[in-house]
């Protein structure tokens, strides 16, 4: 009868690692570490965790922390990018550019109008840069046509 209620224990440690499993997301590293040492330690002496089984749980357990190390780097390397994009933009400022601008009349016909603007400033928001014109309108780069230094004294100071 003792056997019959290890088999119970062993069964209720598997059904709570089927849950961790489920819920990967919601336990860091340290948690799923401490379920697999409470788990070795409850375990029944005479019918010890399948080596494979362990060897899985290993694998997981590595698995969880190498995807948390990656996820960290690539939201460093994300801000590194968008940091150094916004300082090389900055070179913009004081340029003249020319840009496309896409607009749709009243009868559906699309219009290309060609506008032009000294830039004032480079903005850095949701991930995309934007110049702003000394007309205050925002340019995104992909539209500009021309890129030009500002002649004599209409730079706009």
């Amino acid at each position: 009868m003792s056997i019959s209620a290890s088999s119970g224990t062993s069964a209720t440690t598997n059904t709570s690692t089927t849950s961790t499993n489920n819920a990967n997301s919601a336990l860091d590293k340290d948690s799923f570490l401490k379920l697999l040492v409470a788990q070795l330690t409850n375990q029944d002496p005479t019918s010890p965790m399948d080596s494979g089984q362990f060897v899985s749980q290993m694998a997981d357990f590595t698995t969880l922390e190498q995807t948390q190390n990656m996820s960290n780097a690539i939201d460093k390397l994300v801000a590194s990018q968008s940091n150094q994009s916004l300082s090389e933009q900055a070179s913009m400022i004081g340029k003249q550019i020319s840009w496309t601008d896409t607009a749709t009349d009243s009868n559906g016909n699309s219009l290309t109008n060609i506008l032009s603007g000294i830039v004032k400033s480079v903005t850095l928001k949701d991930g995309s840069v934007s110049y702003v014109t000394d007309h205050g309108e925002s340019v995104d780069p992909s539209t500009i046509t021309e890129v030009s230094n500002v002649t004599g004294a209409s730079n706009g100071d």
